[in-house]
């Protein structure tokens, strides 16, 4: 490109080998780093996945002890006191469930209500051979204490 300056002469305009070798390597040095981070946010994603799906089915898990426990306040819990339960969702995560009673001065009557600590335990196994890996929920709900069997 030509441009004229004020005293009539004619300039070349534009951009010189040196410069557009610069700009060029500049880009492709941010384009790399971008790669590089866009890399590093998928592995982490993947990394998350069994992370994430282990605590969504621990809290549905949870959840469902919970609503069955308050349907049947006059059947036994599906939750037993003291009992430890567990269960599969399949081949790469299982579940323990634990339901105790808080701590109290006294030995409560049977239908009294007595606070109860139900916690759940999520497992999950990255791999064949890995050590299994675990999510802890708890939650605490009112029950009214079971009539004791005769020994």
């Amino acid at each position: 490109m030509r441009k004229r300056t004020q005293r009539g002469e004619i300039q070349q305009a534009g951009f010189t080998l040196l410069e557009v070798l610069v700009a060029t390597a500049v880009l492709g040095t941010a384009v790399a780093a971008l790669f590089s981070l866009l890399s590093g946010a998928l592995a982490n994603a993947r990394r998350l996945q069994a992370p994430e799906r282990a605590l969504a089915l621990a809290r549905t898990q949870l959840e469902e002890l919970l609503a069955t426990s308050e349907r049947g306040r006059n059947s036994p819990p599906p939750l037993p006191l003291d009992q430890k339960i567990q269960g599969r969702w399949d081949d790469q995560f299982r579940w323990e469930a634990l339901a105790t009673r808080v701590e109290s001065s006294a030995q409560p009557a049977p239908g009294t209500p007595v606070l109860v600590r139900i916690a759940l335990d999520a497992y999950w196994s990255s791999s064949e051979g890995a050590p299994e890996k675990q999510v802890a929920l708890e939650t605490y709900q009112l029950w009214q204490e079971p009539a004791r069997s005769a020994p």
